[in-house]
């Protein structure tokens, strides 16, 4: 009772990491906006890959051809400066790419379709109806109001149906919405032009509304701002065609692949290598140099440029080259199918008739469903003969996915998928330039931390150059 007693301060004091640290939570939640406006939660590893995230959003939509589609989000290095948008690499974690939560995404379309009749099931072409109307609204695609009023009477049909003087009134039109900024008169127009698609159901007014948006100048163009040395703005995209330059919304040249043997980037500063036809009928090689936005910008167009040319080019992705530590700079490979493969998947895959709902873009429209029954829709004769003439463009450029509601919905509906039957699959300007090459399968490769000293001819406001000079470079080898 009085014997001798101890207290140890220190252990009392001693923190316990298993009940005061905080917890290590051994998931992420991504939250993933899709283009009917919905949005959805997926909880994931907190080590998965890119792919993980995206097979999770495929199965929730139960989209068979994905190939042509992909998550962006925004990247924020420098608070001073604009983000920059970046696909989602499958091979890479996720944690890694988009550094801290919140961790939102944008599903969109990555790979414009050159026809759409290439894609066999209505549901497809649905969500890249989608996507177009969203370009259209956020100024990434533009064209002429006349056009625009065409496209926006073909949704009109694909939403409301036949027009009807009972159904429909003359307000009917209101909170419709198809371009940045529209006034009475041009709704007007899309409501006259309404009443010519008479007879057309939803899936033969979006096939309608892709025919005439393929064409445009902008179409599946992926756009970057940058200058030309003497500090003029442009535009550099890529396309499933190639490289191209916009002036003032006017496409003013198109380097086509066949033409293209390497592109490569340092920091800002991105290069065409190509080889051409003179005059006097005589190879002779050029580089076209450009100064992008910026670093990060810069790098994602050289990594579109790689995508777009596998995508569209190649019958398979090439194989990746060895790793070596003698070499520097990235070393980046487009991971995923080409469009070859994918067509092919779609060819052996038994046909499976599906009903989906369609969202309208009024909260009071009901939904309209659909089918993949057919492959391809009928475009009427006199329909097409009002398609006017594409006279002009301004370009338009924009650093975050669109988050502007074409079709407000319901959060509680998605439109899934059902099958109901099985049946066989079916068979079946300003800047000179010469490109008399015929086109060509190409295989490429990525040669890293080498110099390139040679005489090349330089094109600068529409004069011939030769230059003397060193590049370091990171080329994109097409030869």
């Amino acid at each position: 009772r009085f014997g001798s007693g101890s207290y140890s301060v220190r252990d009392s004091e001693r923190l316990n990491p298993e009940t005061v640290a905080p917890p290590i939570y051994r998931t992420i939640v991504c939250t993933v906006y899709f283009l009917d406006d919905t949005e959805r939660n997926f909880e994931i590893d907190r080590h998965s890959r890119g792919q993980v995230l995206l097979d999770k959003v495929f199965e929730h939509l139960e989209l068979v051809e994905k190939d042509y589609f992909g998550l962006q989000f925004i990247c924020v290095l420098d608070p001073n400066q604009p983000g920059v948008r970046r696909w989602l690499d499958p091979t890479k974690s996720i944690r890694k790419q988009m550094l801290y939560p919140p961790y939102r995404l944008f599903f969109q379309v990555k790979f414009y379709v050159n026809d759409p009749a290439k894609l066999v099931e209505e549901y497809t072409r649905y969500h890249v109806f989608l996507q177009l109307r969203k370009d259209l609204l956020d100024g990434r695609l533009t064209c002429p109001e006349s056009t625009s009023a065409l496209l926006g009477s073909y949704a009109a049909q694909s939403e409301f149906g036949d027009y009807s003087s009972d159904e429909h009134g003359s307000d009917y039109l209101d909170g419709f919405r198809v371009i940045p900024e529209q006034s009475a008169s041009f709704l007007k127009s899309v409501a006259e032009l309404h009443k010519l698609h008479k007879g057309q159901s939803p899936a033969e007014a979006e096939y309608n509304f892709l025919e005439q948006a393929k064409k445009l100048e902008l179409y599946g163009v992926d756009l970057y701002p940058a200058k030309e040395s003497s500090g003029t703005s442009i535009g550099v995209g890529v396309s499933s065609s190639g490289v191209l330059v916009f002036r003032s919304g006017h496409r003013e040249a198109l380097y086509p692949w066949s033409s293209i043997m390497k592109l490569s980037f340092k920091k800002k500063l991105f290069s065409v290598y190509m080889r051409t036809l003179n005059e006097d009928n005589v190879e002779e090689d050029t580089v076209m140099l450009f100064n992008v936005q910026n670093p990060e910008s810069c790098k994602a167009l050289w990594k579109s440029c790689i995508e777009h040319h596998t995508f569209f080019r190649l019958i398979v992705p090439p194989t990746a080259p060895p790793k070596s530590i003698f070499n520097i700079g990235s070393r980046y490979r487009y991971s995923g199918r080409t469009e070859f493969q994918s067509m092919e998947e779609m060819r052996r895959r038994a046909r499976v008739e599906r009903t989906f709902q369609r969202h309208g873009s009024r909260g009071s429209r009901a939904t309209v469903t659909g089918t993949c029954s057919t492959s391809r829709t009928h475009t009427p004769s006199n329909i097409t003969s009002t398609s006017p003439d594409l006279t002009s463009r301004f370009f338009s450029e924009s650093a975050a996915p669109s988050t502007r509601r074409v079709s407000p919905s319901r959060r509680d509906i998605n439109p899934r998928l059902q099958d109901k039957s099985r049946v066989p699959p079916i068979q079946g300007s300003s800047i000179p330039s010469a490109y008399h090459r015929c086109p060509r399968e190409t295989t490429f490769g990525i040669e890293e931390d080498g110099t390139w000293q040679s005489v090349h001819n330089m094109i600068v406001n529409g004069n011939a150059q030769v230059i003397f000079e060193v590049l370091p470079w990171v080329a994109f080898d097409f030869s």
